[in-house]
């Protein structure tokens, strides 16, 4: 057998070994759900440790394995205010929004999903902001899906030569059949294990390219202007206030990314959510820091064994293939699959739930079945929308960078602001919600698709902090200008913040 063989061999051996082990944690876990609460929360009981690993592995996706090392290998050090902004954001997120909306979801008659939790939140009787809320959500989830499949392909077809199309058709029956098996709780554990993955991968990447490198420092950027000084860029420009007002929206995704809000609402008792914050925290500065500085060492590093490349989104490939032996480069590419799956999965997961609960065809058909019968229609449904996210694909590639921005900085505006102002505003109500909803989403899919260039690009940023801003003051003159909510919704407000008080002086 030739080398290459050997390497290749070896390659798909770890990668059937990986799948095995999630596959074992999902049949373990499918003994444990027979209602749609186990198999969208996990009955609201995952421990501390669990819910911070989660909510971290699940916003990490094939971007940061792939786009954000590939942003600072071209642009340089002006890519540590991502990481600045992805850290506070993901702080702040679970600061202000993980306890009161466990609390609020467990006394709205036990919500199961952002959109559930909106209408009962704000008295909806006609369906309409929950329908709403339910089809941006899956429109978004598609999207986010789009760019994992994306990310797994290029794996698969950099590592074993398959054809794109092939590549993402595994990749999407790999990442279903898992979640299909096992639920929320199989995600949940399954992300842990991830997790490890994929700090451990970047912990070994970063320490051997800075050591196979003869002049790490000397030789990043390739003597370019500017390029390891964050207020500058490549070229020693002085960064500008869009440029980082653009990288804010990263930050802000967080606090409509429904996924990591899922975690907030499954965690088994508040009093564990600091501790889960710190830990989810600790784990994405740990995460985003290391994925930024091996995009900054591996020019030096690949530039001197004459290493090129015309898509950056492959240096992580690049790396593990010229400077780790099969049995080691095998284990790093797994971290790849780690983190696109580990993100995927909460999204399929996440819009099969949505499509099952909260469209209204759907939902009234889902009334009719019993609890196990509901199981089995959110994973059919999970087949379906993750067949059609494999099929748009294809059908209109794109590069991960764009995927994820659109989907992540999408869901934030739409959902950011009327989450946060549902958990914080007494006066905020359903005219409110809906128009916060819709102008969120208008904005920041205008930003994306339609507007281009403008002063100092302001119309090329990412797509989140327009469409939040927009958001959320559409959401504030919507209530101002509309009746006030009724005083069971305030009555209930209320007592939602009388029992958040009294929980203050408990241990967390």
């Amino acid at each position: 057998m030739t080398p290459d063989a050997l390497s290749t061999a070896w390659t798909i051996t770890v990668f059937i070994a990986y799948f095995a082990i999630l596959i074992g944690i999902a049949i373990v876990r499918v003994r444990q759900m027979s209602a749609m609460s186990d198999y969208v929360l996990g009955r609201r009981r995952l421990s501390s440790f669990t819910t911070a690993l989660s909510a971290g592995s699940s916003t990490t996706s094939g971007w940061t394995m792939l786009v954000f090392p590939a942003l600072a290998f071209t642009s340089g050090a002006n890519q540590l205010w991502l990481v600045v902004f992805l850290v506070i954001g993901a702080w702040i997120n679970w600061t202000i929004v993980a306890r009161r909306l466990r609390r609020y979801t467990v006394s709205m008659e036990d919500a199961l999903t952002i959109p559930e939790f909106l209408e009962r939140r704000l008295g909806d009787r006609s369906q309409v902001l929950r329908a709403i809320c339910a089809a941006f959500t899956i429109f978004f989830v598609v999207f986010y899906i789009t760019s994992g499949l994306v990310a797994g392909s290029k794996l698969l077809n950099t590592e074993f030569g398959l054809d794109p199309t092939l590549g993402l058709i595994l990749t999407l029956i790999a990442v279903s059949s898992y979640t299909f098996i096992g639920g929320f709780l199989a995600v949940s554990r399954t992300d842990v294990f991830q997790a490890v993955l994929i700090l451990v991968g970047f912990v070994i990447m970063l320490t051997t390219v800075i050591v196979a490198a003869e002049d790490p420092l000397g030789g990043v950027g390739g003597g370019a202007t500017g390029f390891m000084n964050p207020f500058t860029d490549d070229r020693g420009g002085v960064v500008t206030p869009v440029f980082v007002l653009g990288t804010m929206g990263w930050g802000l995704g967080f606090f409509g990314a429904q996924h990591v809000l899922q975690r907030f609402m499954a965690v088994e008792r508040e009093d564990r959510i600091k501790q889960s914050r710190n830990l989810s925290t600790l784990w994405l500065c740990l995460v985003y820091s290391l994925s930024f500085l091996l995009g900054l060492f591996a020019r030096p590093a690949l530039d001197e064994i004459g290493i090129t490349t015309t898509d950056a989104e492959r240096v992580y490939f690049l790396v593990s293939d010229y400077f780790f032996p099969a049995i080691i480069g095998g284990l790093l590419l797994t971290a790849v699959i780690a983190a696109v799956m580990s993100t995927a999965d909460s999204q399929l997961l996440l819009a099969s739930a949505i499509a099952a609960g909260d469209l209204p065809l759907l939902r009234r058909y889902a009334s009719a079945l019993g609890a196990s019968q509901r199981v089995w229609l959110g994973r059919a449904l999970l087949v379906v929308i993750g067949a059609l996210a494999g099929y748009l694909s294809i059908a209109f590639p794109d590069t991960v960078l764009n995927l994820v921005a659109y989907a992540w900085g999408g869901m934030g505006a739409t959902f950011g602001p009327a989450v946060i102002l549902a958990l914080y505003w007494r006066r905020f109500n359903f005219g409110g919600a809906l128009a916060g909803v819709v102008v969120g989403f208008v904005v920041a899919s205008l930003w994306q698709f339609v507007l281009s260039g403008g002063p100092q690009g302001m119309f090329d940023v990412m797509p989140a902090l327009p469409g939040f801003l927009a958001g959320g003051l559409a959401a504030v003159a919507g209530t101002l200008l509309t009746a006030p909510p009724s005083d069971d919704r305030t009555r209930e407000f209320d007592e939602v913040l009388r029992g958040i008080a009294a929980q203050a002086g408990t241990p967390a």
